[in-house]
């Protein structure tokens, strides 16, 4: 169970620091480099515990076909997931929200979105989520059901969990909560995939989606 607690620890220690930066952003200099703050945080806390444990990351791509790998889980999740998501979305906007018809934003800034999404909020957050959290919980708990071909078990539900607490506890929204249920296929491609390369590129592709979704409907 020590493999537990440092991970609880270390976890509750980076959400509290996280939610003071976030509060404290009417500061120039936390307000300037919040993103990269927060983003230097869940990448290089992971990367020291890592070598003061003398262990090895093993949550990356070595190899361009591990990659590939990854990438081609990706776009396949995103056709399987997207299409309904967007119909659902759709009609959650309309007869739930009231909001008139769908009509198609610009998105002059969508390369721009795209990368920031993909360094400074997918990449940390599937770093130490999916990579450290969820990897080194994989080690305290077995992981005893089979799920659409991957070995899963509580590590995917408490990282998904703890994932979902955390959006909420540094700025709260009543929806947070469903972010647990990405959480959950963020961690179910990491244990198909063996690295994070699909969970940062789902995460980043969900945010992206959802950004201009809302602009969408007025």
């Amino acid at each position: 169970m020590k493999k537990f607690f440092e991970v609880i620890i270390i976890t509750a220690l980076l959400i509290f620091l996280t939610r003071f930066l976030y509060v404290s952003q009417n500061t120039p200099f936390v307000g300037k480099y919040y993103s990269t703050i927060f983003a230097v945080l869940f990448l290089y806390v992971p990367v020291v515990v890592f070598w003061i444990k003398k262990q090895k990351i093993d949550f990356l791509d070595r190899s361009l076909g591990g990659f590939l790998r990854g990438l081609v889980y990706f776009l396949v999740t995103s056709v399987v997931i997207f299409l309904p998501y967007l119909v659902c979305a759709h009609l959650w906007m309309i007869y739930i929200e009231g909001k008139p018809a769908f009509v198609a934003a610009p998105f002059p800034d969508i390369w721009q979105t795209i990368i920031f999404q993909m360094l400074f909020v997918a990449l940390p957050e599937e770093f130490y989520f999916r990579g450290y959290m969820q990897g080194t919980l994989n080690g305290v708990f077995k992981r005893s059901c089979r799920f659409l071909g991957v070995n899963v078990g509580w590590s995917i539900l408490i990282t998904s969990v703890v994932f979902a607490f955390s959006h909420s506890f540094v700025h709260y929204a009543w929806w947070h909560f469903s972010i647990f249920f990405p959480s959950l296929l963020f961690g179910w491609l990491r244990e198909k995939t063996g690295s994070i390369t699909a969970p940062v590129l789902f995460h980043a592709a969900c945010n992206v989606i959802s950004s201009w979704l809302i602009t969408c409907y007025h």
